[in-house]
């Protein structure tokens, strides 16, 4: 199984999801988008990820590569290949959709909860996992559900956390992919944002990281795998 994975930033790897996809046999083809590596056509891929990064989705200017990514998530979806976008990468699933992004009154960051709603239940791939999780959190910007797709998640901050559109295209505004290590880095490059502001949001990450991590990655390898299950022929 071939996935090809669309990463925005070099600061957001795929992290567990790609080891997951990994130990689960599938071979990983990564283009750096936003260096202005080509996205390869779809020919040949049982799949699709589209990563984060610290780009505003609706940002075509500091994003000139969205309209291709934007394109290859519509090219996947319509073939019924899954797709699994995560942060802006479920944003842009959105927006490919028509539906708007835009900023959030509140960042989330850090460890969050993130609750399932009763659709998640009988999920193929967040099915029996929920309600009540602790997941990694990383945004400033949050989006509508296109048209047609099915809510999976929310939290008391961001009603929009995960959606389902058709049978296999998810996007996840949370971080299943997010190591420790990933996320540290994150928290280091407050300057470069220019959001220091929000810097009280991360009191207590490192407890919090030890604490809710593992069953974070338990989550994670979890749905992954199920993801992958929807590529089977």
């Amino acid at each position: 199984m071939r996935i090809l994975v669309v990463q925005n930033s070099r600061t957001a790897p795929i992290g567990i999801v790609g080891e997951a996809l990994v130990d689960n046999g599938a071979t990983l083809v990564t283009v750096k988008a936003n260096e202005g590596e080509v996205i390869p056509a779809m020919d040949g891929f049982d799949g699709l990820v589209v990563l984060g990064g610290p780009q505003d989705a609706w940002d075509d200017g500091h994003g000139p590569h969205f309209p291709a990514v934007m394109e290859t998530i519509r090219n996947f979806t319509e073939a019924d290949r899954p797709v699994m976008g995560i942060c802006l990468g479920a944003q842009l699933a959105a927006r490919a959709y028509g539906a708007p992004v835009y900023r959030h009154e509140t960042p989330e960051l850090g460890v969050c909860p993130v609750t399932l709603n009763g659709e998640a239940a009988t999920d193929p791939v967040l099915g029996g996992l929920g309600p009540d999780l602790k997941l990694v959190q990383w945004h400033y910007d949050t989006f509508e559900f296109p048209e047609g797709a099915v809510p999976l998640a929310f939290s008391d901050i961001c009603g929009r956390q995960a959606f389902r559109l058709g049978r296999a295209t998810y996007g996840f505004q949370f971080h299943p992919e997010a190591t420790a290590e990933i996320v540290t880095g994150w928290a280091s490059r407050f300057g470069e944002e220019k959001r220091e502001k929000n810097r009280s949001l991360l009191d207590g990450l490192p407890g919090a990281l030890d604490a809710h991590l593992p069953a974070a990655e338990t989550f994670a390898r979890t749905i992954t795998r199920r993801w992958m299950d929807l590529a089977a022929p």
